[in-house]
């Protein structure tokens, strides 16, 4: 009987000991979780177009064993903005002239749409450098250029032609050349005249009261009145004007006194 008991003590240990434990139940697939996906490599972002911009093409690489390219040296200004006069110098020079007499107008800029070197920033129609001395049509030319002309004249020109024969009074200037954008002539012409600029104004002759016309020629060896005239008015051109070019100095300048202001280095002057 007891050891009946003892028996009946020990049973149920030992079936927990033989028997395992039940699994542990699993969660229906769709209740787990879903995997983490792999991190996908990074890509870097476009950068966006500048808006109203359009990429321009890739300056080319130099070739191998080929030197780089020259950098493209900025171009400077118009030639005639280099010789604008300051607003003293030029209403200085406007009173200058009316104080000599001259009839003038103040016109607007002349520029050229071919060649941007040529024009005048302050240009003046000039009808009359001195009281009684008429340039048909009048000229177009920088203010500078029209006073040593009315100086020229007033000082040396009419003086001397009152010593021609018949003491004639001098009363218009037939012009050459006045404003015009070409090319120097008598040269290589590489380079613009200073009639591009309103710097320079050809006689072709000089006309008197009397009707007479005195034609700019040549007139060397003549040994006449003539001759010692047109010598001393071109000769005496020299002090107010930096170029003087005329009959004999080339072919070109056989027909009129060629006047100009160019600015030189040093002061110095070209008469011919």
């Amino acid at each position: 009987m007891r050891a009946l008991l003892l028996a009946l003590l020990l049973l149920p240990g030992l079936a927990l000991a033989q028997d395992p434990p039940a699994p542990r139940p699993m969660a229906p697939a769709e209740e787990r979780p879903a995997p983490r996906p792999a991190a996908e490599p990074a890509v870097p972002a476009a950068r966006p177009e500048p808006q109203g911009e359009t990429p321009g093409p890739e300056a080319p690489k130099p070739q191998e064993g080929q030197p780089a390219p020259e950098p493209v040296e900025p171009a400077g200004p118009p030639v005639h903005t280099t010789l604008r006069e300051s607003d003293f110098d030029h209403s200085a020079c406007l009173l200058e002239l009316t104080l000599l007499g001259a009839d003038y107008a103040p016109q607007a800029p002349l520029t050229d749409p071919d060649q941007p070197d040529c024009g005048i920033d302050r240009p003046i129609l000039l009808h009359a450098p001195l009281p009684g001395i008429e340039i048909p049509g009048g000229a177009p030319m920088r203010c500078d250029t029209a006073r040593q002309l009315a100086h020229w004249l007033r000082d040396f020109v009419r003086p001397a032609s009152a010593l021609l024969p018949g003491q004639p009074r001098l009363m218009a200037l037939e012009p050459g050349s006045t404003y015009q954008c070409r090319a120097t002539v008598g040269n290589d012409g590489t380079g613009l005249s200073e009639h591009a600029f309103g710097n320079a104004f050809d006689i072709a002759a000089f006309r008197f009261d009397d009707g007479s016309r005195f034609a700019v020629e040549p007139r060397a060896d003549k040994g006449d009145l003539a001759e010692a005239f047109q010598r001393a008015v071109r000769g005496a051109a020299c002090l107010y004007f930096t170029t003087v070019l005329g009959p004999g100095a080339n072919a070109a300048h056989d027909n009129h006194l060629h006047l100009d202001i160019k600015a030189r280095r040093g002061g110095w002057r070209l008469c011919q």
